[in-house]
């Protein structure tokens, strides 16, 4: 017997685990369910505040939507751990996350909690020269 046939003999008693049932159908509904009620922060309705800056139009900004559904992804999958599921949710993902999404120069920068008028441009870009990735 090889080794993929002792790794298949090995793998038969194994019973496949049907994916999690996710808690939320999507990021809409985990940022207004669940993150915005818990992450509670003072911010000013003028957006004059340089601690944290938040656009209640998140979902027009591409970054904060990548961001918060990596962070609603990790949610998922760290919340059915009941040890130290929601520390490393916090620690490792939802910190380091909102930190940068609350930056005074991130991803809402020129937006207020009442007004979408985002500053951020798209990096500008140059094609690579032909080949270089084949």
């Amino acid at each position: 017997m090889n080794w993929e046939e002792e790794a298949a003999d090995g793998n038969e008693d194994v019973e496949e685990q049907p994916p999690a049932q996710l808690f939320y159908a999507n990021v809409a509904e985990f940022v207004t369910e669940q993150l915005a009620p818990v992450y509670r922060r003072q911010l000013d309705p003028a957006g004059r505040s340089t601690t944290f800056t938040w656009c209640a139009q998140w979902w027009r900004h591409e970054e904060a939507v990548s961001r918060l559904t990596g962070l609603w992804r990790a949610w998922e999958q760290l919340r059915t751990d009941p040890s130290t599921g929601l520390a490393v949710w916090w620690r490792d993902y939802a910190d380091p996350t909102m930190r940068v999404l609350f930056e005074e120069k991130g991803p809402f920068h020129g937006c207020t909690p009442r007004t979408h008028s985002p500053k951020g441009v798209p990096l500008t870009l140059e094609p690579p020269p032909d080949g270089l990735f084949d």
